[in-house]
């Protein structure tokens, strides 16, 4: 399988879609520093499921996105696709048979993100288990970018681990390890709730059995106690059919004397309707002048409101033309102060620029003289040239004696072969050079000991931030359970309220509710949801309206089909009709006022009045016309010749309870919002209290291994120090030889001499001449100095020139400023004259409203008068027809003595046979509703001498049923479901114990597989890597080693000694080394495992020329199993490639590309 497309679009720097063709297994990518040439590997890494921004050199993942530039806009979608050629069909599963594999990602500003494997959409999991085990993945060691290297050779051994391990082809043996410890953990955690659950259900099934069988014994009770109450009515319908014939016959006789009587009194009767009629016509006159009356009150006081009102208004446009007036001398005196200001302006303006032109013309002669001082300055640099050139000769011929010179102790340090033994010695031992490896150690001893202190800091840090955490969470915890204690409290007294409200609206009643839904009813409110009343006019309005309160607002009576009514009664108003009839001529103490909404009920509170209290109402009833009364706020009715007041359940308090069940539901729903966003709190402290704790334990293990690592540098420290001091007593034995070698050697320096001499000759010319350039060195600086200095006044007299024109704008513009608030103000006084003159008008004009208004008044003040008037004629003549029909009645009354006597009679026989009836039928309703036919009892009767009998029998039936207590009648059906969910879960239970079993298993066969590959791939890799080394090095040695015995735990770490070195920590070794080291170990897992690809950034850049040779020659040998893509700047590297692609950035922030065929190249420079 290889790699033969790139295709970018919007990615980083490549905004415009490109395609980069890789046809060869060696293709080189060149361009200059910040070109773009590194976005093709973050590309890469992107596409194959990379989800951290950091390592993509991002900070978010949208830093992917092309940014725009200074001539680009920023673009929306960020789109890679890698083409693999997949004819070798080295990838297996079901993409074996592509021919072709294409893997594309793209990923938009809005966050979202999408993965396409052959054009089908995808998850980024399906393509990581794609390349699972070839190598290949967003972090493998096939893509290897700049500082990787240092990063690969100076990983931790878990880190050096991972890469062995995808090499070795186990890493879906770790993930699917990684899935089955997430299963197992989930189990072990199903097992854990499900015995939870089956422990609690065991204690419920033995509650359950017990309240079952008591269950049991009370239905049977309860079927004899229903027998028994059947028979005891059957008896007593028996007697009441005995009594019944003798009574009924009495009462036949008593019917007719009593029709004789009721004959003698009609005429009477007849005379009393009349005059009952003409009482009515008087109550139609006394109601007609009644309503004049009240109209012509309320015109009365619309018209004194109009007045009030037209004065209020008068007197507001009094007090804004004082505004005005004040307003005007205000701009005024504004306008004046304005006018001195642009006179001031203008006299520094005239002050300001004869300086102005003053600084120009000096600052011209200071120009001038600088420009001759640079002219100076130059001379004198001529000058210093031609005696640079002068110097020469001398500096020559000293450089020459000085050869000669070390030329001559050359050959006298060559005819001492025992001065180049000791100093063999002596190298010998300075190459076993202590004091660097000293220093080293000390220096990481150093920082190992900052590191532990600084996490040591850093602990206590966390345990102080963490005790704190808890603190709030505890806080918080209360907060919450003091939240839900009130929140609990509410909704129970919310409950009780409702349940209440339910049964007072008959919303309880399953029968009236199936009605209403049959009707399609169940869903218009009743009147006492809807009903807002005046505070303190509850009870009444309850009083007046409580056989309308649960009546069903409905548009209109017509649309109902009023068939199979409920026998609980129903009651429906219209709420429509009120609307479309004309307003109501309510009195103004009418109850209807007090009811604000809705509109239909005010009319069924029309007739009754408000009164303060019961005592102002009884002294007010003789002014009440029928169907007048009143009514006191606590519910206390008084007629005009009657008085009812409410017992203590007389209402049901429905108004009250409907506010109470409204503040209850505004109460809560704060409280819930509240606890919510307090449980969402706890929620997140929980989570930061989880990170805190993992960071805290992070850090105790990193102290841990800081204190082993601190122990084991000062060991180490020791050692050298003791092998330091050993070096440095033969040192000194080896100086004292030297020492007198070069005292034998003094004869030999007398040789010199004739040398020493010329060159001094040499040095005295050169001195003249150093002498003579230094004296025209101070000249030179004498004339830098003084040009800096005229340079420095030009530039002063320039910064006043700059200041003084600065003020002198600044002067102009508060001159125009001044000016153009001269020409505002005059707007305003303009504006303000007018709005003057506007207000004058509207005063004359509401004078002219108030007298017209006066005029009115008084004429209606008349009306009222006539009205009243003719109100009390009225009620005269009601007052007289009233008197004349209790003369009337009590005519009447002393007719009917004799008829008295005789209905007494007769309503006592009608009493006792309706009592019997009423008996009778009440009975029979009882004993249908027990179920059993009175025929069949009739029977059993027989067996009970009397009606004590059953009554006893039936005492002890309803004494046993007591005994039992309170009865849980659900608990059969409950223990029966609670014992099925028993079996269900002990089923379960089961499955989930063999379910972990056959993980654990698993696990075994994973572990098992997991270690014999990776020990395999352990040896092959570090056999191929003691191979490649000395190759890459010319010598030296390196291989892999575990830091523990458990192949599945162990980390792996690499020790290197590159030839002629004794290095005892691969991090002492140079940049160089370290990037031969990490190449060589690369191309070792690539010899056991190769990837499809292989992707090098600047690998080469520490290497030298030999080392990138060698470099280059392992590659191309590589390269016939492994496709290398590769970015280098080395000229050796690019020599390599079969075929080269350049990364261009002509236009800024935007990378372009250009490609080239070496070989094609090579055939067109050949022919």
């Amino acid at each position: 399988m290889r790699l033969s497309k790139i295709r970018l679009a919007g990615f980083k720097s490549f905004v415009d879609p490109v395609t980069l063709n890789l046809p060869s297994n060696l293709v080189g990518i060149l361009g200059p520093n910040g070109c773009g040439k590194s976005n093709t590997i973050d590309a890469v890494r992107w596409v194959m499921g990379e989800s951290s921004a950091r390592n993509l050199r991002g900070q978010a993942m949208e830093d992917v996105i092309f940014n725009g530039s200074s001539a680009r806009k920023p673009v929306g979608l960020a789109s890679v696709e890698l083409v693999f050629d997949n004819t070798a069909a080295q990838l297996a599963g079901p993409y074996a048979s592509y021919a072709e594999i294409a893997i594309k990602r793209q990923v938009g500003r809005d966050g979202s993100s999408k993965f396409f494997l052959n054009g089908s959409r995808c998850r980024r999991r399906d393509i990581t288990d794609l390349f699972l085990g070839t190598g290949l993945g967003s972090r493998s060691y096939a893509i290897i970018e700049q500082g990787m290297i240092a990063r690969l050779i100076e990983a931790k051994p878990e880190e050096l681990r991972a890469s062995l391990e995808e090499a070795a082809g186990i890493s879906r043996y770790k993930e699917r390890r990684r899935e089955t410890e997430t299963r197992i953990t989930h189990t072990r955690d199903n097992l854990a709730r499900l015995a939870d659950l089956r422990e609690e259900l065991a204690k419920q099934l033995q509650k359950l059995d017990k309240q079952a069988k008591t269950a049991e014994r009370f239905r049977a009770l309860r079927e004899e106690q229903k027998r028994l109450d059947a028979l005891h009515l059957a008896a007593q319908l028996q007697a009441l059919t005995q009594t019944a014939e003798p009574l009924l016959a009495d009462l036949k006789q008593s019917t007719q004397e009593q029709q004789a009587s009721l004959t003698e009194i009609q005429q009477i009767t007849a005379q009393l309707e009349a005059l009952r009629t003409q009482f009515s016509q008087a109550t139609e006159a006394l109601n007609l002048a009644q309503a004049h009356y009240y109209a012509a009150g309320a015109n009365l006081g619309r018209l004194e409101q109009n007045l009030q009102h037209q004065q209020a208004t008068q007197q507001r446009h009094q007090e804004q033309l004082i505004r005005l007036e004040q307003s005007l001398a205000e701009s005024l005196t504004q306008q004046t102060e304005d006018q001195a200001q642009l006179q001031t302006k203008i006299l520094q303006l005239e002050q300001l620029r004869p300086a102005a032109a003053t600084l120009e013309e000096q600052l011209a002669q200071a120009e001038a003289s600088v420009l001759a001082t640079e002219h100076l300055a130059l001379a004198l640099q001529e000058q210093w040239q031609q005696l640079q050139q002068a110097l020469a000769q001398p500096l020559r011929q000293l450089h020459s004696e000085t050869a000669r010179i070390e030329q001559l102790e050359r050959q006298t340090q060559a005819s001492q072969p025992r001065r180049d033994r000791l100093q063999q010695a002596l190298a010998a031992l300075e190459q076993d050079d202590f004091t660097a490896q000293q220093q080293g150690l000390m220096l990481e001893l150093a920082t190992t000991t900052a590191k532990q202190t600084f996490n040591q800091e850093q602990l206590e840090a966390l345990n102080l931030q963490l005790q704190t955490q808890r603190q709030q969470q505890q806080q918080i915890t209360q907060q919450i359970e003091q939240q839900r204690r009130q929140l609990s409290n509410l909704q129970g007294q919310l409950t009780a309220a409702n349940t209440l409200q339910q049964a007072a609206l008959k919303q309880d009643q399953p029968a009236y509710q199936g009605w209403l839904q049959s009707q399609a009813l169940d869903q218009y409110p009743r009147l006492a949801t809807e009903l807002q009343v005046v505070s303190g006019w509850e009870p009444a309005v309850e009083v007046v309206l409580a056989k309308h309160l649960t009546a069903l607002g409905v548009e209109q009576l017509a649309d109902i089909t009023l068939e199979n009514l409920p026998e609980t009664g129903l009651a429906l108003i219209e709420t429509n009709r009120e609307a479309s009839a004309k307003p109501l001529a309510l009195n103004p103490a009418s109850l209807a006022h007090q009811i604000l909404a809705p509109q239909h009920a005010q009319s069924l509170a029309q007739h009754a009045l408000c009164s303060p209290d019961l005592a102002t109402a009884l002294a007010q009833r003789e002014q009440l016309t029928p169907p007048e009364f009143y009514i006191t706020p606590n519910g206390s009715c008084v007629g005009k010749h009657w008085l009812q007041t409410p017992s203590q359940s007389a209402t049901g308090h429905v108004l009250e309870r409907q506010q109470t069940l409204r503040n209850l539901q505004t109460q809560i729903e704060p409280l819930q919002l509240a606890l919510a966003q307090m449980e969402a709190a706890q929620q997140a402290l929980d989570l930061q209290n989880r990170d805190l704790e993992q960071t805290q334990g992070q850090a105790q293990l990193a102290s841990k291994q800081l204190q082993q690592q601190e122990f084991a540098l000062s060991k180490q420290l020791q050692q050298i120090q003791q092998q330091q001091a050993q070096q440095q007593q033969r040192q000194q034995q080896l100086y004292t030889e030297l020492h007198e070698l070069a005292e034998q050697q003094t004869q030999q320096t007398l040789d010199l001499a004739s040398a020493l001499e010329r060159k001094a000759s040499a040095e005295l010319t050169s001195l003249s001449l150093q002498a003579e350039q230094t004296n025209l060195r101070l000249k030179k600086d004498q004339q830098q100095q003084s040009l800096q200095n005229l340079r420095s006044q030009a530039r002063h007299l320039n910064t006043q020139q700059q200041k003084l024109t600065l003020t002198l704008h600044t002067v102009q513009t508060e001159q125009q400023h001044i000016q153009q608030q001269l020409e505002r103000g005059q707007i305003r006084l303009t504006r303000l004259q007018a709005q003057q003159a506007q207000v004058l008008t509207e005063l004359a004009q509401q004078t002219e409203s108030l007298m017209a208004l006066h005029t009115h008044l008084a004429t209606a003040k008349a009306q009222r008068l006539e009205a009243e008037q003719a109100l009390q004629l009225a009620r005269q003549q009601t007052q007289q027809l009233e008197q004349q029909i209790r003369t009337q009645e009590q005519q009447r009354l002393q007719c009917t003595a004799h008829l008295e006597r005789t209905r007494e009679q007769l309503a006592t026989l009608q009493l006792a046979w309706q009592t019997q009836q009423v008996q009778t039928q009440h009975l029979q309703e009882q004993f249908a509703l027990t179920g059993f036919e009175l025929a069949a009892l009739t029977q059993t009767l027989a067996q009970y001498p009397n009606l004590e009998a059953i009554r006893q029998d039936l005492a002890k039936t309803s004494a046993n049923i007591e005994r039992l207590g309170a009865i849980n009648l659900a608990a059969i059906e409950e223990y029966r479901e609670q014992s099925e969910r028993k079996t269900y879960l002990d089923q379960q239970n089961a499955d989930l114990v063999l379910a972990l079993e056959t993980l654990a298993t698993a696990m075994h066969t994973i572990d098992r597989e997991t270690r014999a590959r990776f020990k395999e791939t352990f040896d092959l890799v570090n056999q191929r890597l003691q191979e490649m080394f000395p190759r890459l090095f010319g010598g030296g040695e390196c291989y892999l080693a575990m830091t523990e015995q458990d192949l599945l735990k162990s980390g792996v770490n690499i020790m290197a000694r590159p030839p002629g070195k004794r290095l005892s920590s691969i991090q002492l070794m140079s940049g160089g080394e370290k990037a031969l080291t990490a190449v060589a170990l690369v191309f070792a897992i690539f010899a056991l495992n190769p990837a499809p690809f292989c992707i090098l950034d600047e690998v080469d850049a520490p290497l030298d020329e030999a080392n990138v040779g060698r470099f280059c020659e392992l590659v191309k040998q590589m390269s016939e199993q492994v496709q290398f893509i590769f970015i280098t700047h080395n000229k050796t590297t690019m020599e390599l490639a079969e075929n080269l692609i350049g990364v261009t950035m002509r236009e800024a922030g935007v990378s372009r590309l250009v490609s080239v065929d070496m070989a094609q190249a090579l055939e067109l420079v050949s022919e």
